[in-house]
């Protein structure tokens, strides 16, 4: 799997908080199994042979199904639709450190990772991810 894209749990609890985008790349089936979304217009085709289907929009997805958004796809909804902003920082120190904070738009509210250190950048975003579906929407 890409690891451009989010992961299966992170998926559920999306689409459980609402999340939708015009333009799914991919998506997994109900037992987690990850599916590029090829264009052929007007509709997408599932390319994994489960269950091939043709996609004219995202209300053509099985109930069980779910969007397989792409990280970037969640950090631009968490901003637009719900005024959290996600920074990664960098800790210089002896080890390579990775931290998250999220900012609420508009305000000076912040949280941020207080208990780990995370080893790269992506596992700190995907833990910021993470801290606002769990916590903050």
């Amino acid at each position: 799997m890409n690891e451009d894209f989010i992961t299966f749990e992170i998926a559920k609890k999306l689409k459980e908080k609402g999340f939708n985008c015009e333009l799914p790349y991919a998506m997994y089936n109900e037992i987690g199994q990850f599916c590029l979304l090829t264009t052929s217009a007007p509709y997408h085709v599932c390319e994994s042979g489960y269950k091939c289907r043709e996609y004219y929009n995202y209300n053509d997805f099985d109930k069980n199904d779910f969007i397989a958004p792409t990280i970037s796809q969640v950090l631009k909804w968490l901003r637009e639709e719900k005024c959290l902003h996600i920074e990664i920082q960098y800790i210089f120190s002896e080890e390579t450190i990775w931290e998250f904070e999220v900012v609420l738009i508009g305000s000076y509210e912040r949280w941020w990772n207080e208990s780990e250190s995370l080893d790269s950048y992506e596992q700190a975003v995907i833990a910021g991810i993470e801290y606002v579906i769990d916590n903050l929407i």
